[in-house]
């Protein structure tokens, strides 16, 4: 019996560790000030935070377009009667902002049937502000107003 319980504790030890070790993975994501939901969590990937594609295009105001025959989403927004078209193909390390090309240091990636780009380069591109906070485990999107 004793052993039993040893166990039982011993694995309710390695849950609890890899449950903090997936919420760690999982940094929040503030939208002026408020707090984004994604119905699929945003992950850090080689110090870069990857957010369904979708939901953060949105959120910054552009219309998100996705084409079946290579792969390549295109997100058009125009904001100040000036339009900015981003397009980034899944598992290409080039990605094109307003027809010009921009090396990506994370490309966009499927992930479980998700599309998850990097944040601060889909942000900057639509010429928003994006900051780290380290000590909260947080992205700070700030949009002008």
């Amino acid at each position: 019996m004793k052993k039993f319980i040893a166990m039982l504790a011993t694995a309710a030890m390695l849950f609890t560790a890899s449950a903090a070790v997936a919420a760690d993975n999982e940094p929040s994501v503030y939208l002026n000030g408020e707090r984004m939901t994604f119905d699929v969590n945003p992950f850090i990937e080689n110090d870069r935070t990857l957010v369904p594609m979708r939901a953060i295009f949105e959120a910054v105001g552009a219309v998100v377009q996705w084409d079946d025959d290579d792969d390549t989403v295109h997100a058009i927004r125009e904001k100040d009667g000036e339009l900015s078209l981003v397009s980034l193909q899944i598992n290409s390390d080039t990605a094109f902002v307003n027809g010009e090309a921009v090396l990506l240091d994370m490309p966009a990636k499927l992930v479980n049937d998700r599309t998850f780009v990097p944040l601060r380069f889909v942000v900057e591109s639509l010429g928003e502000k994006v900051d780290w906070d380290g000590d909260n485990y947080s992205v700070i999107i700030t949009t002008a107003e």
